[in-house]
């Protein structure tokens, strides 16, 4: 393979519901194909059983060298045990929620997973299970999970001021975390989602409530591109594009034109088109032809991408930093403190 974003473009042929078989098979039949290079970014993407559930899908798993087919298959099984797990646990606490009246939706991969959108279930990885539960009522939400097997906490070293979800809840008994949202976007970005919006036009799921496919994609877009900084760093999710892909939302004309309507959907329909042929149908404009060019340079030249990228990162570090320093007045006591322990302790 040439470069990274070759490998991306094999990756997204292979999740892709547009490229043919035959063409794929083509491809992945080369002598020259690097499986390595898929592996390493599949993991890094965390779409790696997604992969292999595709190329079964496909009936193309005979392609694999034998020992990655054998390992794809036991990873896709220990997810697909995991995702059972969560899902028991969404139930759990769906139930618990439901019963003390409290208002919810689940997000992201737990949202998925109850959806059943998926052909297997072991095709999303997924993390924390993330909870958006209205404002009045997620304290109460907070400490009804730390009765009820949720004991322990793990959250930052100082007090956050309008973070967009509470400290991860933790439990000896079950597989995933918990984090509960009061907002999905940091700070700057809430205009952008109107979370009482989402409590109005939920779906209800064997009694679990999740957003709606148009809410679930929004949210799943903006927070690679604002809360992850995608947009800035002009960088892509394969997990992200392929959950859009699984919605069927990059069909939804009504819903593509509003995403059009920002700099970040434009940057990320933009990234799609780039890999994606699933996106080929939508017309790009000047900007996103732009995006486009950028990402592919900066890709392309990976000394460079490096350095952009290190001088990108330090000045977003600093900036919030300094934000911090301003506006809350808690992390600088946290900052005092460590200074003041350090000097100490010399």
């Amino acid at each position: 393979m040439d470069n990274l974003t070759t490998t991306h473009h094999y990756i997204a042929d292979i999740l892709s519901f547009e490229v043919s078989n035959s063409e794929l098979e083509k491809t992945l039949r080369n002598s020259s194909f690097n499986w390595d290079a898929i592996v390493i970014e599949g993991s890094k993407h965390l779409v790696l059983p997604a992969i292999y559930c595709r190329l079964r899908e496909k009936k193309l798993l005979h392609v694999l060298p034998s020992e990655l087919n054998v390992y794809l298959e036991e990873l896709t099984a220990i997810n697909r045990s995991r995702n059972e797990s969560i899902l028991k646990q969404v139930n759990f606490i769906a139930q618990l929620l439901n019963q003390h009246a409290i208002e919810y939706v689940f997000l992201k991969g737990s949202a998925l997973l109850a959806l059943g959108c998926f052909q297997d279930n072991a095709e999303r990885m997924v993390g924390d299970i993330d909870i958006l539960v209205k404002d009045s009522q997620i304290n109460d939400a907070f400490q009804l999970l730390k009765t009820n097997g949720y004991n322990k906490t793990s959250g930052f070293a100082y007090k956050q001021k309008d973070y967009r979800h509470l400290d991860r809840l933790i439990s000896d008994h079950y597989i995933a975390a918990i984090e509960l949202h009061s907002q999905l976007l940091n700070k700057k970005y809430w205009s952008l989602i109107d979370i009482p919006s989402i409590f109005t036009s939920n779906l209800v799921i064997d009694n679990i409530s999740i957003p709606n496919a148009d809410v679930m994609s929004t949210h799943q877009i903006l927070a690679k591109q604002v809360n992850d900084n995608g947009h800035y760093y002009n960088s892509l999710s394969l997990k992200s594009i392929y959950d859009l892909i699984i919605l069927k939302k990059h069909k939804d004309p009504t819903f593509i034109s509003n995403l059009l309507k920002s700099k970040y959907g434009q940057s990320y329909v933009a990234l799609s088109q780039n890999y994606f042929k699933d996106f080929s149908h939508i017309p790009a404009n000047t900007y996103m032809k732009y995006i486009r060019f950028s990402h592919n340079t900066q890709v392309s030249f990976n000394p460079i991408n490096g350095f952009i990228k290190h001088i990108k990162f330090s000045l977003n570090f600093i900036g919030h930093r300094i934000t911090l320093l301003c506006t809350n007045k808690y992390y600088t006591k946290h900052i005092f403190n460590k200074i003041f322990r350090n000097k100490t302790s010399v």
